[in-house]
């Protein structure tokens, strides 16, 4: 863990965004700021089209939508982010991240090892390899 910036460049996501453009429906999660940077948030790059993804929300998460239009669902009630847009969603709350045509959104959340304490292996859209549990 270093005490400088860390700076993340967009080719890092460049490829899969490209490729979820020629796909019906997916979802692409790069986490770039994990534990290896700080320890006490993390945040990434999630691309979204056409897909909806239910979660139990573990951790406190700011949303800001950088292309297209974004929705989350909580609570039976519909969020709307459109470019520019930042949505604050606090934990403990059942929520559906959803997009109708590719969307692009950055994510930062708090704890960064909210993956360890809710105990998952597994986080939809998310590679095996960029899977860092704490």
């Amino acid at each position: 863990m270093g005490d400088k910036p860390q700076l993340m460049k967009w080719d890092m996501v460049e490829d899969r965004y490209n490729q979820i453009g020629d796909k019906e429906s997916d979802t692409y999660i790069k986490p770039m700021v994990t534990s290896a940077f700080s320890k006490s948030m993390c945040g990434g790059i999630n691309v979204l089209k056409n897909i909806k993804v239910p979660w139990d929300l573990t951790c406190d998460e700011i949303i800001y939508c950088l292309e297209g239009t974004f929705r989350l669902v909580c609570g039976g009630e519909e969020y709307i982010c459109n470019r520019g847009d930042v949505l604050f969603v606090p934990k403990d709350n059942h929520i559906s991240y959803e997009a109708d045509d590719r969307c692009v959104i950055f994510y930062a959340a708090y704890p960064h090892n909210w993956k360890q304490l809710a105990g998952l292996t597994h986080v939809p859209g998310i590679d095996p390899d960029d899977f860092v549990p704490g």
